[in-house]
């Protein structure tokens, strides 16, 4: 990918930080400081200049050099047919990616129409890891290893789909079956079951409540087999209850466990480790954690109503959920939209005047594009979707590795272009900088109703459209070591006026000195044992790194009287991807605003085929 010119601004009112990005993309890892610096400058006023007109096309992206050079047109009820991509695209269709060699654009190896070839240092890694080859490391996956990385921004391969979901119908199924898995006992349960990490008592207990009630039930003359009489009993209404709602939390954790076997979750190269079921032991809170990841659940290995929800699916609705989302990044990427609908949600009454005097509420371009191409794919149902699997794998003359649809997508607003001006603020929220624990060291509460949020803007004339509204994170007390041992101390989430002039894919993030060491270092568990490795996961490049995929980095420009440049200020601060989804969703950064791996792709991708 080429070096772009300058773009846009990053700017920040004492709350908000204000981006204006200025700035290139490099492709390939790259070093940065760490996220360690002083408070900055004071916040300024920012000016964005308005885009020059375009016309409303959708960028080409790459799909116009794709080695397989032709796409088969989709239309809803027509049989597929092949077209050269040129043609594909003049006609109207939008081209998109469903080979086993797709990447995201910000891994794109060379500009269209540009001889300017570039290799990407990671983009064979993604493939990889997208098409379950190897691991993070870059070691090869034994036979039974997944890589559930979606919600670390790499869907599968639709070749892993379908391998996933053959595994389903011949192996998975048949297993839950012969364990009389029954997923209504997780309808019937409500709340969270927490894990404590304390040995199950709550097995022998549920059973002591239930002889205890079937006694009870003998004794009024009743039959002790049809516990259910109990229920609303003028005597045993009271033990029916008390044996119910510990049954259900028993029934909830030990068909999870069925479920989870099957599905070969625990680990063991059979799917068979140690538990006891019934029990929320270690072994189970690990595995859900796996489930969660495979099935895209944020969650921390807790059951809460979340993943009691995906738990109950049927297999067939499990891989059709799981299909759909690959196809949305696929649709995603080749269309070079970015809505999905979180900034309407926040501004439902915002509209926006196109060239005509008209005004347009804010919209769901994703789900637009991916409703279309849902209906041009047959993909609408479980059993449609599963048929359209088999069907594109033989379009792809047996496999994925060069797969082009082209679909009909909704036209794009009058504000897009092959190149569009943005603007990024960057709410902080609210703030403590309070120590968060007291003298005896109790950590005190420092509750936030208003939580950091990060906005992008499409610049048309005088207009600022809102195109996502994400929830991000700020900086607050992080420990570092400080004269040789670990210490608190306030990283702060700088305000003002900021310009991306940088975004990189697959950065490095160089740690401070001020690390601790136990961060430096990691276990894994690999052939059998567990080893102690360097943690080069968190260095990068890498989708576990400190600034996940692609990060923009934060740059203060400082100007002389006349206006021209001087300096630029880096205080280390970025936009990035993370794999630690809980953190956005609750908790705090060192300084940087962190977005969902896939989120950041997302955004970054966009934001340079548009500039």
């Amino acid at each position: 990918m080429s070096t772009a010119t300058p773009w846009w601004i990053v700017r920040a009112l004492p709350s908000l930080l204000v981006i204006a990005c200025s700035g290139a993309q490099q492709t390939g890892p790259h070093a940065g400081p760490g996220p360690d610096a002083p408070i900055a400058a004071e916040p300024v006023v920012a000016t964005t200049t308005p885009p020059a007109a375009s016309a409303r096309v959708l960028p080409k992206l790459s799909q116009k050099e794709h080695p397989a050079g032709h796409a088969w047109l989709f239309e809803a009820g027509v049989e597929p047919k092949k077209q050269e991509i040129a043609q594909a695209e003049a006609a109207g269709y939008t081209v998109i990616d469903l080979g086993n060699s797709w990447a995201p654009y910000i891994f794109s190896e060379k500009t269209t129409d540009q001889e300017d070839l570039r290799a990407n240092e990671y983009r064979q890694r993604y493939i990889g890891l997208a098409n379950d080859r190897v691991d993070a490391d870059g070691e090869k996956l034994d036979p039974h290893e997944r890589n559930f990385l979606e919600l670390y921004g790499i869907p599968p391969s639709l070749a892993v789909v379908l391998r996933d979901w053959q595994i389903s119908e011949t192996e998975i199924q048949p297993c839950l079956d012969a364990a009389k898995f029954d997923p209504t006992v997780f309808t019937r349960f409500t709340g969270v079951i927490a894990y404590s990490g304390k040995k199950g008592g709550e097995v022998r207990k549920a059973r002591a409540y239930r002889e205890s009630l079937a006694k009870g039930l003998k004794k009024a003359g009743l039959d002790p087999l049809l516990l259910e009489e109990a229920k609303g009993h003028p005597t045993l209404g009271a033990a029916y209850t008390r044996w119910r709602e510990l049954q259900d939390r028993v029934d909830v954790i030990d068909h999870a466990q069925r479920r989870l076997r099957c599905e070969k979750m625990f680990v063991s190269a059979e799917g068979v480790g140690k538990f006891e079921p019934g029990v929320f032991d270690s072994a189970t809170t690990h595995a859900l954690a796996a489930f969660e990841k495979k099935h895209a659940v944020k969650g921390w290995g807790h059951f809460t109503p979340d993943n009691l929800a995906v738990l109950a699916l049927p297999q067939a609705e499990s891989m059709h959920r799981r299909l759909l989302r690959v196809v949305e990044e696929r649709t995603v990427a080749g269309a070079g939209i970015l809505e999905d609908g979180s900034a309407a949600r926040w501004k439902p009454k915002f509209r926006w005047t196109d060239s005509k005097g008209q005004e347009h509420a804010l919209g769901d371009m994703v789900g637009e594009a991916q409703a279309a191409v849902i209906a041009a794919l047959d993909l609408a149902t479980p059993e449609s979707g599963r048929r359209m699997l088999g069907r594109l794998s033989e379009l792809a003359g047996g496999n994925f590795d060069e797969l082009l649809v082209a679909v009909r997508l909704p036209p794009p607003p009058e504000y897009y272009g092959e190149h569009m001006a943005f603007d990024v603020v960057i709410d902080r929220g609210d703030v403590w900088y309070d120590f968060p624990f007291d003298a005896e060291g109790n950590r005190l509460a420092q509750p936030r109703e208003r939580y950091p949020h990060f906005t992008i803007y499409a610049v048309l004339g005088e207009q600022k459209i809102p195109l996502v509204h994400w929830r991000t994170t700020i900086g607050s007390w992080r420990s570092e070591m400080y004269n040789g041992s670990e210490a608190y101390k306030y990283k702060d989430s700088d305000v003002g006026d900021r310009v991306w002039k940088e975004i990189v894919a697959a950065p490095v993030w160089i740690p401070p000195a001020s690390t601790p060491p136990r961060e430096l270092v990691r276990r894994k568990w690999k052939d059998g044992k567990v080893r102690t490795v360097i943690n080069y996961g968190e260095f990068g490049p890498s989708y576990t790194s400190a600034y996940g995929l692609v990060a923009a980095y934060h740059i203060k420009e400082i100007k002389n009287a006349d206006g021209t440049l001087k300096a630029d200020f880096d205080n280390g601060i970025r936009t990035h991807g993370s794999v630690d989804y809980m953190s956005i969703l609750r908790r705090y950064s060192h300084g940087c605003h962190r977005l969902y791996n896939m989120s950041a792709v997302r955004l970054f991708s966009f934001v340079l085929a548009h500039r």
